[in-house]
């Protein structure tokens, strides 16, 4: 680490690639400036992965519809399945479920896209403090700018949080378009949901939700890497899933996924379910995006690195790590643990900055067994 007046840079190992990602995001937020840095000679490996169109130019922008906007969480699932135990469904992963969304954003039709985003992502346990959840989003300084808000472990009628439907709860008092996909109804909480949601100041539309299918457990032809209905504390119908969405930027569409990775699972099963969300997002041919979530990973420093399989196709991919060249403990997403386990991947391109990004992990009484993990970008005409 090198020390120069007013910033902090780092030296990386040029040899691994995703110190080399880390170098690149390192350039782009200036070590640590609000200024992006200039690159004289682009390399080929940074031309390849940060292409000049992000959207389809024929790409089409269909907002959230507002469904289930106003049912009552505990009455009104969203799973045809409703709230059947486990033993009383065929196969108790197999759940078929609508997204629920509300049009909360005040923005003028004929206004211009943003050019700038806060995108914050969050594990906020389930809303259990939502009001300390609260607190912080509105009154943190860096918080309550944030743009889009990328939330797991959210509640729809549970009894933990109240039985409210957390996601519309947020929304609607901050006035933000928001989608929620469920993951899992909660067997020892009454037959609730529990998913990841996505809030956006700004229009959110192609809104899209997708549980993961890969694992070395099977049910018919349905795979996972653990098998929730079986769990004695925690009996759960469903999978881990993941909600996607464009919000409008620039002159294009900017794909953002909530995610929440299976915390029982293997390395080779984390990093298959990434690349679920991967290929979702190649399929809907959005280049620009951000994937984010709690990943439930093993550091990604060291000797050995245990999610190599993850890391690795997340740099094959051009998604680069913006609090890469932070230390570990200085990016810790938990306050049990000392690294990174929440990201927010970013899949660029040239005319896309990442301008800023960090952790709040030096709030006093986090409402939550996570800390919230944002980051700043801005859309730059070349």
């Amino acid at each position: 680490m090198a020390n120069g007046p007013g910033r902090i840079c780092y030296r990386f190992d040029m040899t691994s690639p995703r110190a080399y990602l880390a170098f690149l995001a390192m350039l782009l937020t200036a070590c640590g400036t609000e200024e992006p840095a200039e690159s004289s000679e682009p390399t080929p490996e940074l031309e390849a992965c940060r292409p000049e169109l992000f959207t389809p130019n024929d790409a089409e922008f269909v907002r959230i519809d507002g469904a289930h906007a106003t049912d009552d969480p505990i009455k009104d699932r969203l799973c045809v399945e409703g709230a059947k135990p486990p033993a009383e469904l065929a196969n108790p992963w197999d759940l078929h479920c609508d997204v629920a969304s509300g049009l909360g954003a005040k923005v003028d039709d004929d206004s211009a896209a943003p050019e700038r985003l806060r995108i914050l992502e969050w594990n906020i346990k389930f809303g259990t403090d939502l009001d300390g959840v609260i607190d912080v989003l509105e009154n943190d300084s860096i918080a309550k700018d944030a743009d889009v808000l990328l939330l797991v472990e959210v509640d729809r009628g549970c009894d933990r949080s109240n039985q409210v439907d957390v996601a519309r709860t947020l929304a609607e008092r901050w006035g933000m378009d928001w989608a929620f996909g469920v993951e899992f109804v909660e067997h020892s909480q009454g037959g609730c949901e529990e998913g990841n949601a996505i809030l956006s100041r700004y229009p959110l539309g192609n809104v899209t939700h997708a549980f993961h299918n890969v694992g070395g457990i099977e049910r018919g032809k349905l795979r996972a890497p653990y098998d929730w209905a079986e769990d004695e504390d925690e009996p759960r119908t469903g999978r881990r899933s993941f909600l996607s969405g464009d919000i409008p930027f620039a002159d294009g569409l900017f794909r953002v996924v909530s995610s929440h990775l299976e915390n029982r699972s293997s390395a080779e099963e984390r990093g298959a379910q990434i690349g679920e969300i991967v290929d979702s997002m190649n399929a809907a041919k959005r280049r620009a995006g951000c994937a984010a979530g709690d990943l439930n990973v093993f550091p990604d420093i060291g000797t050995t690195i245990i999610d190599l399989p993850l890391f690795d196709l997340m740099s094959e991919q051009c998604f680069t790590n913006p609090h890469a060249d932070m230390e570990q403990i200085e990016r810790r997403t938990r306050p049990s643990l000392n690294y990174q386990i929440d990201f927010t991947f970013l899949r660029t391109v040239r005319s896309i900055q990442i301008v800023d990004r960090g952790v709040l992990n030096d709030i006093a009484d986090v409402p939550s067994d996570h800390y919230p993990v944002w980051v700043d970008i801005r859309y730059e005409q070349r």
